[in-house]
């Protein structure tokens, strides 16, 4: 008898530790959440007399730019990235142009774009979601690591002049760990 209750008391003590650290861990443990912006200004000003054009232009995005994740920067245990959206802005140029054969590429990271009439989506003030979840799933994991990302547009563009801007959105969940 005394045998079996020294055993559940040490069977007991052992939970009661295990259970004790994992809530230590939660209680040194927070998420810092923030939406992160970059603008990407494509222009392609000469007339290309109806003839498709090539385009291609990066930004960079930097979730340092937070505080709280600066200020922790080496204590991120992971990053989750809860949304990904671009907007096409500030269109100006020939009517019905489209963007065709276009991509965004993060990092190594890259999908491709379906075609899209440029002032149209500008006035519509259409945004696109990216909601691949293998592709948020690894610009989260390169974040982690690397908190700048280069983001890259690129495509034809069926005709010119034409200048726009691709506004690229992230909302980013850090958790970080100070223990």
């Amino acid at each position: 008898m005394m045998k079996t209750t020294a055993q559940l008391t040490a069977i007991l003590l052992l939970m009661v530790t295990t259970f004790s650290c994992d809530d230590l861990d939660e209680l040194t443990e927070f998420n810092v959440t923030d939406d992160f912006t970059t603008t990407i200004s494509v222009s392609a000003s000469e007339d290309s007399e109806g003839q498709p054009q090539s385009i291609t232009q990066s930004a960079t995005l930097d979730i340092s730019s937070n505080q709280d994740i600066q200020d922790n920067i080496d204590l991120i245990q992971d990053i989750t990235l809860n949304s990904l959206t671009y907007e096409i802005t500030n269109y100006t140029g020939i009517e019905d142009a489209t963007l065709t054969e276009g991509s965004l590429t993060f990092g190594t990271e890259s999908i491709t774009l379906e075609n899209i009439n440029l002032e149209q989506s500008d006035i519509d003030n259409t945004i696109y979601t990216i909601s691949d979840v293998s592709l948020l799933n690894a610009i989260a994991t390169d974040l982690e690591s690397n908190t700048v990302v280069s983001i890259l547009v690129s495509g034809t563009v069926n005709a010119t002049p034409v200048v726009f801007d691709v506004i690229v959105t992230f909302d980013v969940t850090a958790t970080i760990d100070v223990l």
